[in-house]
């Protein structure tokens, strides 16, 4: 009887410390939630006006960094189920939160804020203290930003604190924390571009072209079908393009190309439940615009063939499966992300990140599927090696 007593009660106070450890997790999500949405709030109620202040090409890149970091924190938080679940919307919020500093500090004529993110290895350690070297298993080494405990740790021959978010490691030899020079210029010219025109099969309402600013829009094929947007613009200087949100929908302009060197933009949209998608051009040159179909995105596949892929800004590409080694190099501009698509064409896992000029070597999916780069500046991606495959689309 005693051990059926002592039984009980361990169980009553098992079943207290489930319901405690339940109750704690729904107010952290509580409170990430709480986060996501006064960022929100912030950037629709921020005074900046892409209109206006399009002048300033880094101001304009702050701002289009902060509202991606938006969506991907909202994007990240569904289905969390603890704190430990919404590591990664953590990250894009702290993110989120610097580019938005930086737009007020360029609107206040201030020094653009400095900035080191959350401990790479769990961001509940708090900001990161310094950069140091690190390499999971079976991956090359490469610098991160970790929180303090964790650089003593790793500089000890140590694990970092284990949290589970990120694979233990010993720490690879340690590197020169001053930025690394900017890596060579691509040795070829640009391959053709895909994107240079229409294809011929394009509908009538999927494409237009004019002079000056105008508002456009382009008719989906279905309501809920998503689309590859294509934008050119004949000049750089003084144009942009803003891309409208849902009528009604309190979805801040998305700006697209802005005055800098970049005259085209090729972006996802996915379906909104609206039968066409709205843009903006300030411009007082000729521009073209269309919505690429799917079947007719150019294909990985022909990069194993010669020197590789070399562009400029947002680029979407058909990745026809297998595991290949693929160096990604940025030669200019700054954030960088090379991505999964999902079926809807919203952004998926981030195959390789980083900012200004760098290279990385990436391992491409074993499933066919989209690849979206987001970038600003010039890159390259190239093959090192390994089983080539035959040409195809």
């Amino acid at each position: 009887m005693t051990d059926g007593v002592v039984g009980a009660i361990r169980g009553l106070f098992r079943g207290r410390g489930r319901a405690e450890e339940a109750d704690r997790a729904e107010g952290d999500l509580a409170r990430v939630d709480a986060e996501i949405t006064a960022f929100g709030e912030a950037l629709t109620a921020h005074p900046f006006v892409p209109d206006r202040d399009a002048h300033d090409p880094a101001l304009l890149d702050d701002y289009q960094r902060a509202l991606d970091a938006y969506e991907r924190a909202k994007r990240d938080f569904v289905g969390d189920r603890n704190l430990r679940d919404a590591a990664d919307a953590l990250r894009a919020l702290d993110a989120g939160r610097h580019a938005l500093a930086c737009v007020d500090a360029a609107l206040d004529g201030r020094p653009r804020p400095h900035r080191l993110p959350l401990c790479f290895f769990d961001p509940r350690h708090g900001r990161a203290a310094e950069e140091v070297r690190w390499a999971p298993a079976g991956g090359a080494a490469r610098t991160v930003a970790v929180c303090a405990a964790d650089a003593v740790r790793l500089a000890e021959g140590r694990s970092p604190i284990e949290s589970g978010l990120r694979e233990p490691e010993r720490p690879a030899a340690p590197a020169p924390r001053s930025r690394t020079s900017a890596p060579p210029a691509p040795r070829t010219p640009p391959a053709p571009e895909a994107y240079e025109a229409w294809p011929a099969h394009t509908g009538e309402r999927q494409r237009r072209e004019g002079r000056g600013g105008a508002e456009v829009l382009l008719h989906r094929t279905g309501a809920n079908e998503p689309a590859v947007l294509v934008v050119h613009l004949e000049r750089p200087e003084g144009s942009w393009v803003e891309l409208d949100g849902p009528p009604g929908g309190g979805r801040p302009r998305q700006p697209l190309t802005h005055a800098s060197v970049l005259t085209r933009a090729v972006v996802p949209v996915p379906a909104d439940g609206q039968p066409g998608i709205r843009l903006r051009m300030h411009t007082g040159k000729g521009w073209r615009t269309w919505l690429h179909p799917v079947d007719a995105l150019p294909s990985l596949d022909p990069l194993f063939l010669d020197d590789g892929l070399s562009s400029a800004g947002s680029y979407v590409l058909r990745h026809p499966g297998g595991r290949e080694r693929l160096r990604v190099t940025q030669h200019s501009g700054s954030a960088f992300a090379l991505h999964l698509l999902r079926p809807d064409l919203r952004p998926g896992e981030a195959l390789c990140e980083g900012d200004g000029a760098f290279t990385r070597t990436v391992v491409t999916p074993r499933k066919p599927g989209l690849l979206y780069v987001r970038s600003r500046g010039t890159w390259t991606l190239t093959p090192t090696g390994g089983p080539r495959r035959g040409a195809g689309g």
